[in-house]
């Protein structure tokens, strides 16, 4: 009768070591330290994700569980030990959770709604973000001139799909798989589309005696 308590305790512990983790996780992971692990995921995605999903959103938390705990038997040769191995993989369901919404609001995006709008305005908004942080209108104007400046080089130099990829991905803040499916690309081909915008507008800027490190990074 004792042995059989002590085997339930056993059973029941949910505390395990960074080592401990890994090593029942490893090929072929344990049944029982995955089903230990899926459940603290779906708590913690539970009350992280709380704020940003009102309906269903159990079954959501439950599919980023599913599809997280994936994800970390995949990272698993990754893990360092520098912090808990349970924070480290809720941190890992957590992105996943995020990144999932995120791409969720902008599915229905398409190659039009990349465009960012009209030219002239948005080197207006462009221009009156950077001024209303600078002291005085000296440096305002100054400051306005040299993003109309970049601003037209954009207009100018890079292709349509360069602009609307820019533009996406750094000021509308749309994740780069939503884009790249919206262009009909593959990661890596924008990843290489919007490397070849920057340089060819680190080139201009550098002919033009402008800073290209400070100004690229407005964009």
């Amino acid at each position: 009768m004792l042995h059989w308590f002590h085997r339930r305790r056993q059973k029941a512990k949910s505390y395990r070591s960074n080592s401990e983790w890994v090593r029942q996780l490893s090929e072929p992971p344990d049944s029982q330290a995955l089903k230990e692990l899926r459940e603290i995921l779906v708590r913690g995605l539970r009350s992280s994700l709380a704020a940003y999903v009102d309906r269903e959103r159990d079954q959501f938390v439950e599919d980023i569980a599913q599809d997280s705990l994936l994800r970390i038997l995949k990272k698993l040769d990754t893990f360092k030990g520098e912090s808990g191995f349970v924070a480290w993989a809720m941190k890992i369901a957590v992105r996943e959770g995020l990144s999932e919404l995120r791409r969720k609001k902008w599915k229905d995006v398409s190659l039009e709604d990349l465009s960012g709008g009209d030219h002239e305005d948005a080197k207006s908004d462009h221009s009156g973000a950077m001024a209303s942080s600078l002291a005085g209108p000296d440096q305002q104007a100054h400051e306005s001139m040299i993003l109309a400046a970049v601003m037209e080089m954009m207009e100018k130099e890079l292709t349509d799909r360069q602009r609307k990829a820019i533009d996406a991905i750094m000021v509308q803040q749309i994740p780069m798989t939503v884009v790249a499916d919206a262009m009909g690309m593959s990661r890596n081909a924008l990843y290489k589309l919007i490397h070849d915008a920057r340089m060819k507008l680190r080139k201009k800027l550098m002919e033009s005696g402008m800073d290209p490190e400070e100004m690229l990074r407005e964009l």
